[in-house]
């Protein structure tokens, strides 16, 4: 059970780096290699590929879940706007290449496509309970909407475009998200 338990966790490893490596589809060979062990013994613990990313995808949900925390409604509006962008920067930073790769994965797998919409779901309702005060103002259906649009444009595929497609920096990326935002945020 402890070896079986072992070589499980090795496939993960394997996976996982070869991903934040930018190796978004590696096939089982490569993925065997790295880990050091049979391509047969990797689908002894996963039934195919699809499972095996699955399984990475939640791994690393998991450890990044701690990187999306409450920030004080009651804070003023700076403060609770840097905060979720900091957030938004310091995850994506962090696990944007685990992302992006279960996105490519996601069109064929139930699995990623009820984790991503679970994620956005979680990043719709902190930005609900962040920002209570100034969306109060909306009405429900234009609140959604606003929230909605929020979301897309502090969520990864912002990130992406800003980080990787215009090659910004850190500091104007976050900086040209902020913009984005406040100009969504009702007054």
């Amino acid at each position: 059970m402890a070896r079986s338990h072992r070589t499980r966790a090795a496939v993960l490893d394997a996976l996982i780096a070869l991903l934040e490596e930018g190796h978004f589809k590696p096939p089982a060979k490569v993925i065997a290699e790295r880990s050091g062990v049979s391509t047969r013994s990797i689908f002894q613990h996963f039934p195919d590929l699809e499972t095996l990313f699955s399984a990475a995808v939640q791994r690393e949900v998991n450890r990044f879940a701690p990187l999306v925390q409450p920030i004080r409604p009651d804070a003023t509006l700076a403060v609770r706007q840097n905060a979720l962008i900091k957030q938004r920067f310091d995850l994506f930073e962090r696990a944007g290449n685990i992302w992006r790769a279960g996105l490519l994965e996601e069109p064929i797998s139930t699995t990623l496509q009820t984790t991503y919409r679970h994620l956005e779901h979680i990043f719709r309702v902190q930005i609900e309970v962040t920002f209570k005060a100034e969306l109060a103002s909306l009405r429900p259906p234009r609140r959604k909407i606003v929230i909605r649009q929020i979301a897309a444009v502090t969520g990864f595929h912002a990130w992406y475009a800003l980080r990787r497609a215009e090659d910004l920096e850190v500091s104007p990326a976050q900086a040209a998200m902020t913009q984005v935002f406040l100009a969504l945020l009702p007054e």
